[in-house]
């Protein structure tokens, strides 16, 4: 079953950011994730004032799990909590 990254970014540094994503990406894409969805400003409905979010699908949660313990990531997790305030969660698909 795959599963769903959800992040939500306030970002104060968007040249850091964009440099983030554009590093961060393809090793997403080498952990087997897929952006599915990217908004920087989200509709707003109920109870969440949101500023910047992705959705990002992968194929189970140890994919996840390894990409974040990665020592190829590790430098680039402390660049994105330099640049934003993040919120990430993972949810199982249905």
């Amino acid at each position: 079953m795959c599963v769903y990254l959800v992040v939500d970014l306030d970002i104060h540094d968007m040249t850091s950011i964009q440099d983030y994503r554009s590093k961060a990406l393809p090793l997403v894409g080498k952990a087997g994730g897929k952006l599915i969805a990217i908004d920087e400003s989200p509709l707003e409905l109920e109870g969440w004032a949101a500023t910047n979010m992705l959705i990002i699908e992968f194929p189970n949660k140890d994919a996840i799990r390894q990409l974040f313990a990665s020592p190829e990531y590790a430098p680039l997790a402390a660049q994105r909590q330099a640049a934003a305030k993040s919120r990430i969660i993972a949810l199982d698909a249905v």
